[in-house]
Order: C-alpha cells, then structure tokens, then sequence
C-alpha cells in the first residue's frame, strides 16, 4: 500500500513539474520553485581549497606593553601639589 501511495505521489509532483502552468499565486507572477529547478545551472564540482595552510616556526612578536606604574599617585603624598586639570 505504501509502495503505491509513494509512487502516485511522484507521478503527481512531476507531472505538476513538467505541465504547463500559470503563475497566479498570492505573491504575483513569479516563477514557482518547479520552474526555478527546471532553469537553474547544471552542478559542477568545485570544492574549496581545504588544505592547511603553512605557519611559520617562529616566536611570535608581541607589541611592548605600557612600562609598569610605580609610586603613590599625584596628590596623596602631602606637600605635593595635586593634577592640574
């Protein structure tokens, strides 16, 4: 029964796909998906280029940081005058 009710489905969807039809859908006179399959482009085999690639042995260099901050800031020893603004 399955086997029967598989088949009428594929002879309906692709008779749907292979008659002639109008486009007078809801959303205006464009081609439905059966009509986009039938004049797409063929397939090919391009497969990207997936090999690694190669990485140089090395150190990496980082930018030099900020030197390191020492001492009380401006204004919290007293006699010091504090940051002008």
């Amino acid at each position: 029964m399955r086997a029967i009710l598989a088949a009428a489905l594929a002879l309906t969807l692709a008779l749907a796909a292979v008659a002639p039809h109008v486009h007078l859908g809801p959303h205006g006179p464009e081609d439905c998906s059966a009509c986009l399959v039938r004049g797409a482009d063929a397939a090919t085999a391009q497969t990207p280029d997936l090999t690694p690639r190669a990485v140089p042995a090395g150190e990496v260099a980082l930018a030099p940081g900020l030197h390191p901050v020492t001492g009380a800031p401006l204004g919290a020893v007293p006699g010091q005058s504090p940051p002008a603004a």
